[in-house]
């Protein structure tokens, strides 16, 4: 199959989340390139609902349902809208559908969107390629019962994993996106998979970073103490959008190592909601930066819930990112709206000192909670933190400095060879600049503190092995990748703001410097932009580390012919899994061990496996069977289990993935039966074989 023939399901992918998603915005009379941009978050939001509802309803989930969910919440944010305007207080538009004012938002997240899945798959020949990886298992299979079952529910999700839960949460967003892209355009569950990546990863982080870029900077001049220009707030969001495809860390990063399907999701969204955060505070009247604050305060205050909601149901450790993201800046409010209580009298003082230390106090007790969650979740009552955290993601890889380094000068780590990638130096000379402008105007302090704490975080994952590195990263495992791909929601608006206005101000100056006493010409101001903006992307494109990170997603894609090299699957496998429906009917359970990849006959050939991941709470039969199919011809405990499970089929290969014999050591009993009398040989496609069960059906 060839890229072209993804084209439909991507197309799916954007309808059935910006469509319900811009309707929500439009009912709340948001705008323009701000309602495509929170599109992303609302969209998702209504499949997480209509996921849920649908099962809750018993009624099948499909496109049909998001709406219907759409519909019903489109109806209750009009009447919210409704009662604001008979109370006196009509709501207000938010943004504009201006040609002048969307069009160039657009067309950049068009650029983005093209320029991301280009370089994510620059050397994956075929959208019906899989990732390798250990998550990729579970979320290929996820897709798959959700088209089979219709069962989208995130309250149901996780029981794939943990059969003998009523209720199992597990975000599903994702995977009920690339269900019913399969569903809609007839592609197999790979190729969905893969089209909703792009179709999300692309247009939706896009036109997130247009909106945080403009919210926090777009009336914002290079200067303190000067206007922006009049064209700044969409020449900032343009460049944004832009800029979105540039870095390495996001959404490249998190499609490598993993692959990270619904995390990477959710921090799709992370632009929207700092750029709602934002939004949402007030500053005193004479503070030397203020965001883009529409009123009214509720409706803001709704599109943050939507976002939060959305949030659970993508991937809830966005919270954590969200959180991380917006402290500095809400330190910063705070600090301001002290000092102004505190000027206006003694007794405004007085009430600021009181208020500090209240708040602090919530402070510290928020952080000491988060410690002792961290503490908790690792167990350090029975083993201590230098006992956990030391393999796989977590293992420290580089020094510290270096690894301070790499997230300065926008590279990384890449997965699987853990080497680090080139730095991309014009971008990263921006964003330096970027960095030290923000450290020079009271007021856009906070962003800094914002950059510098994720490199911080980075550099501790990925240089240090210390027990205090341990805490500080424990609510994202250590992993260095997830931390990292924070780090453009605050890049990206940093690095458009330098462009946009100090392209204005460049054009500014050459005019001053020819004696031309009027200001530049908005055309002018606009053209620089533009070329600014296409120069330092265009050179992160097809620079080192984009290429670099392209090459190693090529890796984790990539099919050996015969010999899986430590990966899960082959091209001899991929066959039989593909056609193991020629030979299984529907409804009959297949038993695979999944560390040799036959776990993917679910999603490849839509025959349900036992085990449809490496890891999971399964339950005494499936437990049973993993451990003594071998011994079914002469034991009835295994025999009833076989029935009970409806068990008639066999996949087994000898190559595992990593080459792991330990974890795998649980499944050893269904890999021995290949060999028992209990089964027979039905198909083969190199060291693939499948069996069928004769053991305990006679």
């Amino acid at each position: 199959m060839t890229w072209i023939g993804a084209a439909l399901p991507v197309v799916a992918t954007m309808l059935v989340v910006f469509v319900p998603g811009t309707a929500l915005a439009a009912a709340l009379k948001v705008r323009g390139a701000t309602a495509l941009a929170l599109a992303g978050p609302l969209g998702f939001g209504t499949i997480g609902v209509a996921g849920v509802a649908s099962a809750a309803l018993h009624v099948r989930f499909g496109w049909w349902s998001v709406a219907v969910t759409a519909a019903v919440a489109g109806l209750v944010l009009l009447g919210a809208r409704l009662l604001a305007s008979r109370s006196g207080a009509p709501l207000q538009g938010w943004d504009s559908w201006r040609p002048s004012a969307v069009l160039p938002v657009v067309l950049g997240v068009g650029i983005a969107s093209v320029a991301i899945g280009s370089i994510a798959f620059a050397a994956v020949p075929s959208p019906d390629r899989v990732s390798q990886t250990y998550d990729a298992v579970f979320h290929l299979n996820a897709v798959q019962s959700i088209v089979q079952s219709g069962d989208a529910s995130s309250l149901h999700l996780y029981r794939l994993t943990h059969p003998t839960q009523t209720t199992a949460f597990y975000p599903a967003v994702f995977h009920s996106i690339a269900a019913i892209a399969a569903e809609t355009t007839g592609v197999p569950v790979p190729v969905a998979v893969n089209a909703a990546w792009i179709g999300t990863a692309g247009p939706v982080f896009a036109f997130a970073c247009a909106f945080a870029a403009r919210v926090l900077f777009g009336a914002t001049a290079l200067r303190r103490g000067e206007a922006a220009t009049a064209v700044q707030p969409v020449l900032v969001a343009s460049a944004g959008a832009v800029l979105a495809s540039a870095f390495v860390a996001f959404p490249y990063l998190l499609l490598d190592f993993g692959t990270l399907y619904p995390n990477g999701l959710a921090y799709t969204t992370l632009p929207v909601g700092l750029g709602l955060v934002a939004a949402l505070t007030r500053w005193p009247e004479h503070s030397p930066w203020r965001p883009e604050a529409p009123g009214p305060r509720w409706r803001t205050v709704l599109l943050l819930i939507g976002w939060l909601g959305a949030a659970g149901f993508t991937h809830p450790r966005s919270v954590v990112a969200i959180a991380v993201l917006v402290a500095p800046l809400l330190v910063a409010w705070f600090a301001a709206r002290m000092r102004a209580l505190a000027l206006r009298s003694p007794q405004g003082a007085r009430r600021a000192r009181l208020i500090v230390v209240v708040v602090v106090a919530a402070v510290v007790l928020v952080a000491a909670g988060a410690l002792l969650f961290v503490l908790h979740y690792y167990d350090v009552g029975h083993r201590p933190i230098s006992d956990h955290l030391n393999g796989g993601p977590a293992k420290a890889r580089e020094g510290f400095g270096t690894a301070v380094l790499q997230g300065l000068l926008a590279t990384s780590l890449v997965s699987p060879s853990q080497s680090p990638l080139p730095p991309a130096v014009l971008l990263a000379v921006v964003a330096l600049a970027g960095l030290v402008a923000l450290a020079l105007r009271p007021g856009l302090r906070w962003a800094a503190v914002t950059y510098l704490v994720i490199v911080l975080l980075y550099a501790a994952a990925a240089g240090s092995d210390s027990d205090l590195a341990k805490l500080a990263t424990g609510l994202w495992d250590k992993d260095k990748f997830r931390i990292l791909a924070m780090l453009p929601t605050i890049a990206v608006p940093v690095v458009a703001w330098i462009v946009a206005a100090g392209g204005a101000e460049l054009v500014a100056v050459l005019r001053r410097r020819t004696h031309r006493r009027q200001d530049p010409r908005d055309r002018t101001v606009v053209a620089a932009v533009a070329v600014a903006t296409l120069l330092v992307a265009a050179v992160s494109w097809f620079g080192p580390a984009l290429t670099g990170v392209g090459t190693a997603i090529g890796t984790v894609f990539s099919l050996p012919d015969s010999d899986k090299q430590q990966r899960l699957l082959d091209a001899d496998e991929v066959l039989l899994l593909q056609h193991v429906g020629h030979f299984v009917p529907a409804g009959q359970v297949i038993a695979d061990d999944p560390w040799n990849g036959t776990a993917l006959a679910w999603a490849l050939g839509g025959r349900q496996t036992l085990f449809p991941h490496l890891g999971g709470y399964w339950g005494t039969e499936r437990k049973l069977v993993a451990q003594h199919l071998d011994s079914a011809p002469r034991d009835p405990a295994v025999c009833k289990a076989v029935r009970d499970l409806d068990l008639h089929w066999l996949l087994v290969d000898p190559q595992r993935l990593w080459n792991n014999t330990a974890e795998a050591k649980a499944f050893f009993g269904i890999d021995r039966a290949a060999t028992g009398s209990g089964v027979q040989l039905v198909a083969s496609s190199g060291s693939t074989r499948l069996y069928r069960i004769t053991a305990c059906w006679g």
